[in-house]
């Protein structure tokens, strides 16, 4: 499995609050490194805020 693709599971798991084991963590964070993350983290995380206020413009009838 590529870099990109651990990355967003390891970033796709945190989101629903499950990761596994302390060790096994630190083991991924060692394999992937803390840039990939944070950067997969930082854009998923944009387009679940646009997501979401996309949906609150089309509930108000705007």
């Amino acid at each position: 499995m590529s870099k990109f693709l651990r990355a967003l599971r390891v970033v796709l798991w945190s989101f629903i609050g499950l990761g596994g084991r302390r060790e096994v963590a630190d083991q991924r964070m060692h394999q992937i490194g803390l840039m990939p993350i944070i950067a997969i983290a930082a854009v998923l995380l944009a387009l679940l805020l646009a997501g979401l206020m996309a949906l609150a413009h089309v509930a108000a009838g705007a």
